[in-house]
């Protein structure tokens, strides 16, 4: 008993092979499989690479800044795992996000609160929900732009800095809304420092193994939530 053919012309098949090829090349797999062999192309041709016996001294000696414990806490909350967490995640097109900009912006917020009902509860934690996919697809996709860069100590160095004024700016936000709002401000503060701090836990992470002359993009790099 013959398969029913997956194809009825050579031109379905084809149209389908290219769709293939173009999910693959914007794969998280394809992304990290071209950085590592980008990495050795302009290593064989200039014969230089971030290694770390390619770093300065100045650069060896420096630390990626101590996180705060509360930091560290909040980035490693569990991730949602309701649909419209998934959605949100996944594609920019499968959720309305036109009205999450304000949630973009540095906390305390001071927006007028809606009446506890049920109904509003579950919007706020929908609200979550929907921003925590949100970031984590954003987040992605820098890091995914990364892997295709070639990394050399200039961006180190840029980095470790950055990263002590984003902690030093998470640590003045955490201290600024602690107590002073209720609802739904409270809820979206709470959800702005977690995905910041997710980020900053992340790019520390990031930064340490290029400095031990580790490639993070030449590993198989997450493509789902956890």
């Amino acid at each position: 008993m013959g398969r029913k053919a997956l194809y009825l012309t050579i031109a379905e098949r084809q149209s389908a092979e290219h769709a293939w090829k173009a999910r693959y090349a914007a794969s998280t797999r394809c992304i990290a499989k071209r950085h590592c062999q980008n990495s050795r192309a302009y290593r064989k041709r200039y014969g230089r690479h971030a290694s770390k016996s390619s770093l300065s001294d100045h650069t060896k000696a420096l630390s990626v800044p101590d996180l705060p414990s509360s930091l560290i806490s909040l980035a490693s909350t569990p991730l949602p795992t309701s649909t419209l967490f998934h959605d949100a995640s996944r594609s920019a097109d499968a959720l309305d996000e036109s009205d999450l900009s304000i949630w973009e912006q540095e906390p305390p917020y001071a927006y007028p609160e809606p009446t506890a009902t049920v109904h509003e509860v579950q919007y706020t934690k929908n609200l979550v929900d929907v921003m925590l996919g949100r970031r984590w697809r954003l987040s992605k996709a820098v890091r995914d732009g990364r892997a295709l860069q070639f990394i050399d100590e200039e961006f180190l160095v840029g980095t470790l800095k950055d990263l002590t004024r984003r902690i030093s700016r998470w640590s003045s936000v955490a201290s600024r809304v602690a107590g002073s709002e209720s609802g739904r401000n409270r809820e979206m503060a709470h959800c702005w420092l977690q995905w910041q701090a997710r980020d900053i836990l992340t790019d520390c992470k990031e930064v340490e193994m290029l400095k031990n002359g580790e490639n993070p993009y030449c590993t198989l790099m997450q493509t789902t939530p956890l």
